[in-house]
């Protein structure tokens, strides 16, 4: 059963929604950068590369928290919650800036992935609570577009911040953008609660008991296969290039590139289409064509072949993955921060699984089989969408 929307004024305006952007631009970068510093803080810290990868297990691991943030999102309300995460924040990219040693270092970033963990369900509950369902496609597309945007314009000044001046004067910046971002929160209108609406926030229990419902698990469950499948492909497919087609560091450092450009237009395609395709049928037609570029990839026995395709599918998995945030929040009004939380756990839980999963697959049976599997898994998980997978309009 879907709960019903409660009355809540809709207050987004552009100057909101830009601020919501910078907010999750800036959660992005945090949580991107550290792949590519990955090779420059080893260097900076003196540790082994295999240790500052650490760094990535940290910040994976910190999303599987993330109910618990949606929780405290549903219990205090959106903004508060997300105030909280950037003053989390902040504390975390300060250690890391007055880091000394890669064990202070590791601790801050871990604080960091906490306010990630957050602030980013808090962030797309205050977007899906303030504006109605038939638009919210547009409107949390907009938001997610700053995942995009933080590779093409955060990343790269964030490299050369570090590169020129130092690790630790980066995550000053970071600090400093923190602090901004925690004044510019404090100007949101409030949310339903803070506003003193009669809407009782949830219990524990009632949140369980969400939870536990056929369509909120089939959803869940969905995400969780869906991301597990892909992340096949992300850890593998720079590997595969450069032992199939001896692509070079440059070549790669170009396709990373490319996959940034294309992200950037999966989003937009997400804001302007999803709503009138409809939420369901977006996320479940976007994924069925990721399932077949993927069963294809194997296939491609040139470069320009191999490329177009990894493009295809990036480009329509950043359509799905953008189009399925609306199609979640819509299924439950009372608990949308958690049901929200719930999904950036099952991502973070997938991702997790398909990066263990990867590796060992094409190491003893070759790159091929891991888009083969993926590809088998995405339709599947397709499959089971249709079955079990409705939408709400909460």
């Amino acid at each position: 059963m879907t709960t019903l929307p409660t009355t809540i004024p809709h207050t987004l305006t552009w100057p909101t929604i830009m601020i919501l952007v910078w907010g999750r631009w800036l959660i992005s970068v945090a949580f991107r950068l550290v792949y590519p510093l990955l090779t420059l803080l080893a260097a900076s810290f003196t540790v082994d590369l295999n240790v500052a990868s650490l760094l990535i297990t940290v910040q994976v691991a910190a999303s599987l928290i993330s109910p618990l943030g949606g929780f405290v999102s549903d219990r205090i309300g959106d903004r508060a919650t997300m105030l909280w995460g950037s003053i989390i924040f902040c504390i975390g990219s300060l250690i890391c800036a007055l880091s000394r040693s890669f064990g202070w270092f590791l601790l801050g970033y871990a604080v960091i992935g906490l306010a990630v963990a957050i602030a980013m369900p808090a962030l797309q509950s205050y977007v899906s609570t303030h504006s109605r369902y038939e638009h919210r496609g547009r409107m949390l597309g907009v938001l997610e577009l700053s995942w995009a945007l933080s590779a093409l314009l955060g990343i790269p000044l964030v490299t050369w911040v570090s590169e020129r001046f130092g690790i630790a004067a980066a995550f000053g910046v970071l600090t400093v953008a923190a602090i901004a971002t925690i004044l510019l929160f404090l100007v949101l209108p409030n949310d339903r609660y803070a506003t003193g609406a009669s809407t009782v926030p949830p219990s524990f229990r009632s949140t369980l008991h969400t939870l536990r419902q056929s369509n909120v698990l089939a959803a869940l469950g969905f995400v969780f296969i869906q991301l597990a499948a892909v992340e096949l492909i992300f850890v593998s497919y720079a590997g595969w290039l450069s032992s199939a087609f001896a692509a070079t560091t440059t070549q790669l450092g170009l396709v990373f590139g490319l996959l940034g450009v294309v992200e950037l237009l999966g989003s937009l395609t997400a804001t302007l289409f999803t709503d009138r395709i409809g939420k369901r049928r977006a996320v479940l037609g976007g994924f069925t064509l990721v399932g077949i570029w993927l069963l294809l990839l194997p296939q491609s026995n040139s470069w320009p072949v191999f490329l177009s395709l990894l493009l295809a599918f990036d480009l329509c998995f950043e359509f799905a993955i953008v189009s399925t945030f609306p199609l979640i929040s819509g299924l439950n009004a009372q608990n949308r921060g958690t049901i929200l939380a719930a999904m950036t756990a099952c991502i973070g839980g997938g991702r997790i699984v398909g990066s263990l999963v990867g590796p060992w697959i094409s190491t003893i049976a070759g790159y091929p089989l891991n888009s083969t599997l993926a590809g088998i898994c995405v339709l599947i998980g397709v499959g089971m969408g249709w079955w079990l997978m409705y939408e709400g309009r909460a």
